[in-house]
C-alpha cells in the first residue's frame, strides 16, 4: 500500500491548499494539484508578492517568475519577466509540455503565452499602484495604516540596497513567494514556485524561482525541495538541488534542509532564505535563517490544511 498522496507549501498557500487536496483526491496528478494550489495564490490580490496585485520592480511594472517541475521524467518549465499575465505557473507548465525548451523570458515568454491563449491583464492593483507612488515620490513613511505590513521592511530594503539612487539612475534614461509540492497517488512528484520577486527590484531582475535546482527541483527517486527568500543566495548555492542531493546522500528530511540553510549562512551576506522539502516516504520539514520555518500541510484524508513548524538556523 503506497502512501497517501498530500500536499504542502508556504503559508500563503494555505488557503488554496485544499483544491489541490481536491484534485488529488479525485485521482488527478501532483501536477495538476501544484498548478491548482499556485493559480490560486497568483489570482489572490491581498498577495502582494505572487501574480496579481506583486509589488512592482523600481519602474512601476510588475514582473513576475515561475516554474515546475515534474519528478517521474525531471522535465522542467518556467517563465520569468512576465508582465501581462497572472498565471506564471500555467504558462510555465505549457512551456514544459509543448516546447523543446525550459525557460521563456521576457518579450520570448509573453509572445509564447499570447500563441498559447493565456489572457493578457492588468497587474497593478490599486494598493501597490499607491504603494509604489509613495515610493517614487518619497513619501513611503506619510503612507496610512492600510500599509503597515510593507513600510518598515520597503524602508529597510531602500535604505540598505540603494533603491532610491537607483531609481535616480533609472528613471532618467518584500521579499515573497508562494512554492508547493505534492505527492500523487502513483507517488510522482511535483513541485511549483511562483513570485513577482523582490519588492522594487531593477527592471530585469530575476531571482531563484524560476532556476530549476536553485528555487525549485524535484526527484521522485529521493524527494522535492523549494525555495523563497533572497534568490541571489540560492541561485549561488543551488539550494533546492542541493536539498534533494543531501537526501540522495542518506540524509533525512530535516538534515538536509537544515544544511542547506547552514550552507546559506557560510555566505555572511544579507538577506533570509525559507526551504520546504519532502522525501518519498512522506516526511517534510522546513528551516529558515532570518524568522521560524513555518509551512502548511495537508493529506487526502484531512479535511483542512494543517501548519508545520520547521526550524530557525
Amino acid at each position: 500500500m503506497g502512501l497517501k498522496p498530500f500536499m504542502i507549501g508556504s503559508m500563503n498557500a494555505k488557503a488554496f491548499l485544499e483544491a489541490g487536496v481536491g484534485v488529488l483526491r479525485e485521482g488527478g496528478s501532483a501536477m495538476d494539484a501544484v498548478e491548482a494550489t499556485v493559480r490560486g495564490v497568483e489570482d489572490n490580490p491581498l498577495d502582494t508578492s505572487v501574480g496579481y496585485g506583486g509589488i512592482p520592480n523600481l519602474l512601476g511594472e510588475v514582473e513576475l517568475d515561475a516554474s515546475i517541475m515534474d519528478g517521474r521524467t525531471l522535465r522542467t518549465g518556467a517563465v520569468a519577466g512576465i508582465k501581462h499575465f497572472k498565471n506564471p505557473i500555467a504558462i510555465a507548465r505549457r512551456v514544459m509540455e509543448t516546447t523543446p525548451h525550459a525557460l521563456l523570458i521576457g518579450d520570448g515568454a509573453e509572445r509564447f503565452a499570447d500563441a498559447s491563449g493565456f489572457t493578457r491583464t492588468e497587474l497593478l492593483t490599486d494598493y501597490t499602484r499607491e504603494l509604489y507612488q509613495a515610493f517614487s515620490t518619497d513619501t513611503i513613511e506619510k503612507l496610512d495604516s492600510r500599509f503597515d505590513r510593507h513600510k518598515t521592511g520597503l524602508l529597510t530594503d531602500i535604505k540598505n540596497y540603494g533603491y532610491r539612487e537607483w531609481y535616480r539612475r533609472l528613471s532618467e534614461e518584500y521579499h515573497g513567494t508562494v512554492n508547493v509540492m505534492a505527492m500523487d497517488s502513483r507517488q510522482d512528484i511535483c513541485t511549483g514556485v511562483s513570485t513577482s520577486g523582490i519588492a522594487l527590484k531593477m527592471p530585469g531582475r530575476v531571482g531563484d524561482s524560476p532556476i530549476i535546482g536553485a528555487g525549485n527541483y524535484a526527484d521522485n527517486r529521493y524527494g522535492g525541495a523549494a525555495c523563497t527568500g533572497r534568490g541571489e543566495l540560492t541561485i549561488r548555492l543551488l539550494s533546492a538541488r542541493m536539498i534533494v542531493s543531501y537526501m540522495q546522500s542518506g540524509f533525512n528530511v530535516q538534515e538536509a534542509c537544515l544544511q542547506a540553510v547552514r550552507e546559506v549562512n557560510r555566505l555572511r551576506e544579507t538577506g533570509g532564505i525559507n526551504c520546504i522539502a519532502m522525501d518519498t516516504r512522506g516526511n517534510t520539514f522546513g528551516a529558515a535563517n532570518r524568522r521560524q520555518a513555518t509551512y502548511c500541510y495537508m493529506s487526502v484524508d484531512q479535511e483542512a490544511p494543517e501548519d508545520k513548524t520547521g526550524a530557525l538556523i
